[in-house]
């Protein structure tokens, strides 16, 4: 769902869902651009406003009215709110791929012109790197935890390890 902030004709508020390395973040975001990846890849930090911090190993909350988050500290963030201009996509090719970021495995479809490898050309992406299709695994209080996401941000520059998979969605563990 997306709604107009009060006040400011331009942005768009957004729900917001990131993966730190020992919590999830929760709240909503004043979209300054067209996609939430080009704010990400934008902006060194990014203000959440109405957040919920979960801790991923023991489960307990804190509220915060705003809450400032530097992007290098987020390895996952769902994306959410408008894809952008038609006009602007390119044609390409899923390519599938595991991703290990921390505590987090995600697997699924990085999209590349056709005759790209999108595993030898990931270090040359911006910071965050759309996987689509994604399942999503980690730990929530020592349980694991499988989630099937349309659409993930993965913090390229915090990746410890990506890998071409021939079918994505099959996931075996550890990157």
């Amino acid at each position: 769902m997306v709604q107009e902030t009060a006040g400011d004709a331009m942005g768009t508020d957004i729900d917001f869902v990131g993966f730190a390395e020992d919590c999830r973040v929760e709240g909503r975001v004043d979209l300054e651009d067209s996609r939430l990846a080009d704010l990400l890849n934008r902006r060194k930090t990014i203000t959440v406003h109405d957040v919920t911090l979960v801790s991923t190993l023991d489960g307990h909350t804190q509220e915060f009215d705003k809450l400032e988050i530097a992007r290098d500290e987020l390895d996952i963030v769902v994306a959410s709110g408008p894809r952008g201009d038609p006009k602007r996509r390119l044609a390409t090719k899923p390519n599938g791929v595991t991703v290990k970021l921390g505590p987090y495995c995600a697997e699924g479809f990085m999209h590349a012109p056709p005759t790209a490898n999108p595993v030898r050309s990931f270090d040359r992406k911006p910071a965050m790197v759309a996987i689509t299709d994604a399942v999503l695994e980690y730990e929530f209080c020592s349980e694991p935890v499988s989630q099937w996401f349309r659409t993930l941000l993965v913090n390229r520059e915090l990746a410890i390890s990506l890998r071409a998979v021939t079918s994505p969605g099959g996931m075996s563990g550890a990157a």
